[in-house]
């Protein structure tokens, strides 16, 4: 029976393992309490005819998984695949709103778009989804900050709440902004991502103040050098193009089984929370010894087990295990080895390096 129970009480401690946050990720109870509490985290995505003017791009940072770099254990590696599925269905959300010009998904933040949005895993059990989320414009200016909760309760539900409130917090502030800021906003990041290429050759036209970048004047329409740095950029469009088709391949291969996870834990959270208020209500009697107890946790964790592992190692399996992206230029073929913040790195310094040639620098 000793044995028995000690199997027992690891295979509960291994199931909850995954829900844990990461230290650097961590929050108090109240503030998770509150997050899953706010109203509008469950409210309806707000869908436009068209979208606003001008159109604004938006930038979906890959999410921030929440866990240490060198864990390799299997609920680091189910956070790692996580962390680009939900990356993937916020860029969703944001596309079907129709409020936004075009939504890619990035490896890291830049002024490719004049907005990006960065979000942390805070904690996900299957059932329960509480993201950090904050949007930051080209000029340095954090837009929100909100820590995001969402509660599955049925099945197929998912957590479109969290990404339909992102979606609609953003389009909040856009609309508050008048046209001229609008244009400001376009113009800064078109003249700061000309800065991060060729920061001599651009100098001035944008400053830093007070910690945010101030648009000080704008390159002449018939400036060559822009009209190298848009070819330049449309370059660094191929490349997430290919992290928006490698989501789309990973999904194919990992949706169903993280969608049977999730079911699995939401069921077995809402079993054991039942299951705790009725011991709570029996008090400590006899006829339900703490034997008999394990045995029950452990009948109802069985199901749950079957689908966490399934999905272990799954996540276990392609953690790590990023595509080579090939991208296909007007005079050559690049292949980008590594993850894909490596491959972004690699791509943006060769980008950078074909600009300097170009230019003679």
């Amino acid at each position: 029976m000793r044995r028995f129970c000690t199997v027992v009480c690891v295979l509960l401690w291994c199931a909850g393992c995954a829900t844990q946050p990461d230290a650097e990720a961590v929050t108090t109870q109240t503030q998770v309490n509150k997050a899953m509490e706010t109203p509008w985290a469950g409210e309806p995505l707000v869908i436009a005819d068209q979208p606003n003017s001008p159109a604004l791009d938006v930038g979906v940072v890959l999410f921030d998984p929440g866990v240490e770099a060198q864990d390799d254990s299997p609920s680091a590696a189910v956070r790692r695949l996580e962390s680009q599925l939900l990356a993937g269905q916020l860029r969703d959300a944001l596309v079907a709103s129709n409020q936004w010009g075009v939504v890619r998904m990035v490896p890291a933040a830049s002024a490719l778009a004049p907005v990006n949005i960065r979000s942390q895993i805070v904690q996900s059990d299957g059932r329960d989804l509480i993201v950090q989320v904050s949007a930051i414009d080209a000029a340095g200016t954090v837009l929100f900050d909100h820590l995001i909760g969402h509660r599955e309760t049925e099945a197929g539900e998912g957590f479109s709440p969290v990404f339909n409130a992102i979606s609609n917090r953003l389009l909040q502030w856009w609309e508050q902004q008048a046209q001229r800021e609008r244009a400001l906003l376009l113009s800064l990041a078109e003249v700061r991502y000309a800065q991060q290429l060729a920061p001599e050759a651009f100098g001035g036209l944008a400053e830093q103040i007070d910690g945010r970048w101030v648009l000080q004047r704008l390159p002449a329409d018939n400036d060559p050098m822009m009209r190298r740095v848009d070819r330049i950029r449309n370059q660094e469009y191929l490349f997430c193009d290919t992290v928006d088709e490698q989501y789309v391949q990973l999904w194919e291969r990992v949706g169903g089984t993280y969608a049977l996870w999730r079911d699995a834990g939401r069921e077995q959270a809402y079993w054991l929370d039942a299951y705790e208020a009725r011991v709570s209500a029996r008090g400590d009697r006899s006829d339900d010894s703490r034997y008999a107890r394990m045995q029950a946790e452990y009948a109802a964790y069985r199901s749950y087990r079957l689908q966490e592992q399934a999905w272990f190692e799954l996540a276990k399996a392609l953690d790590g295990e990023t595509q080579p992206s090939v991208i296909e230029t007007a005079d050559r073929v690049v292949t980008l080895e590594g993850t894909l913040d490596v491959q972004y790195e690699t791509w943006r310094r060769l980008l950078r390096d074909i600009f300097a040639a170009e230019q003679g620098l």
